[in-house]
């Protein structure tokens, strides 16, 4: 495993998950960039390719942690911000490609709503549930990724849906 391939493979997923845990497009920039640089001086310690995407999950998970945590009593969101999804590197999926252009405004706004109603959640449920609903991991690999027992991580995935939901219905998004 050479490090240049790694970051290459890995690298749209770091962001993604960094994007949807810290909502905005600077701080998971930055994080890609610190977490390049830990799997740059860590990549020796890693178990091997099978546990890879989980072990880069980890860092990842961990340090938008830590800059949430440094973050914590400074971190302030306007009401007047929008979430950014045209870029490309986080893209509306959709199941119908023959969608109406109306459909597709419609989906990219309720896709706005959902990822601000994500950023109202706490960071350790939002973490959660982005791991699992997002980004397809399974309990066990959330479960050792976040180093919990799986039914922590299973009961705090369904806490965490319970609010989004709270969130969802109290703004009448759903």
């Amino acid at each position: 495993m050479n490090f240049e391939n790694v970051f290459l493979q890995y690298q749209k997923m770091i962001y993604n998950l960094a994007w949807r845990i810290m909502g905005n497009k600077e701080d998971a920039e930055d994080i890609t960039q610190e977490v390049a640089m830990k799997i740059y001086r860590n990549l020796h310690k890693c178990k091997g390719e099978g546990f890879l995407s989980a072990w880069i999950g980890k860092i990842t998970h961990n340090t938008c942690m830590d800059v949430l945590r440094r973050k914590k009593g400074k971190y302030t969101t306007s009401l007047d911000d929008v979430v950014e999804l045209g870029d490309g590197e986080v893209q509306v999926q959709m199941q119908d490609n023959e969608a109406s252009p109306e459909e597709l405004l419609l989906q990219k706004e309720i896709s706005g709503q959902i990822e601000s109603a994500l950023q109202k959640l706490p960071p350790e449920f939002r973490s959660l549930v982005v791991l699992r609903d997002v980004n397809g991991y399974s309990y066990e690999e959330i479960a050792e990724i976040l180093d919990l027992p799986k039914g922590t991580v299973k009961s705090r995935i369904f806490r965490g849906r319970i609010k989004l939901k709270d969130i969802l219905l109290r703004e009448q998004i759903i």
